[in-house]
């Protein structure tokens, strides 16, 4: 298979750390993407405090990529969410082992006028956050599938920003 073409100005960001078992699901999914995407997009990286994220987000296209613990989910489950559009539950932001959470994040960058021009958040609920360099099962079998969700997403909603409009599929959540 090819390289996808994603024209700018996709901001592709995974949180978590690959030595905190599933909280690692975030660089696995961006690792698989890599070859396929190349320099079509800007990757970065974060394993713990994400507040250097509002000197790198500002006015961009962001798709974001973390592990969160729900119970209002199956495990391996892929949740996709507008960060802007919608609230980020507590559930969902304050599970990660990040020093500062995505919720704070972006109360913090409204305040200082630092978001990003769209947030689309792709979570996958994971079961295992301790040390270990080994994903769960059913997380493990999630990243390909989440590999796939974003590849589509980010090829169906490449188009030119200044021409974008309100039929660009975003999440729903």
């Amino acid at each position: 298979m090819g390289k996808v073409r994603v024209p700018n100005p996709w901001l592709l960001v995974s949180l978590g750390n690959p030595l905190r078992s599933d909280d690692g699901v975030g660089p696995h999914v961006v690792a698989r993407l890599r070859p396929k995407l190349g320099a079509s997009v800007e990757y970065l990286e974060s394993g713990g405090d994400i507040l250097h994220l509002l000197t790198h987000w500002k006015n961009r296209w962001v798709c974001l990529v973390d592990a969160v613990v729900s119970n209002q989910h199956p495990v391996g489950d892929i949740i996709a969410i507008d960060g802007l559009r919608n609230t980020l539950a507590p559930s969902l932001c304050n599970t990660s082992s990040h020093g500062f959470g995505l919720s704070e994040a972006l109360s913090l960058g409204k305040l200082i006028g630092s978001l990003p021009e769209r947030l689309d958040i792709f979570a996958i609920n994971s079961e295992n956050l301790a040390k270990g360099e080994c994903l769960s099962p059913k997380v493990a079998s999630a990243v390909i599938q989440a590999e796939q969700v974003i590849l589509a997403h980010l090829s169906l909603n490449s188009g030119d920003r200044n021409a974008r409009n309100e039929s660009h599929q975003k999440p729903d959540r």
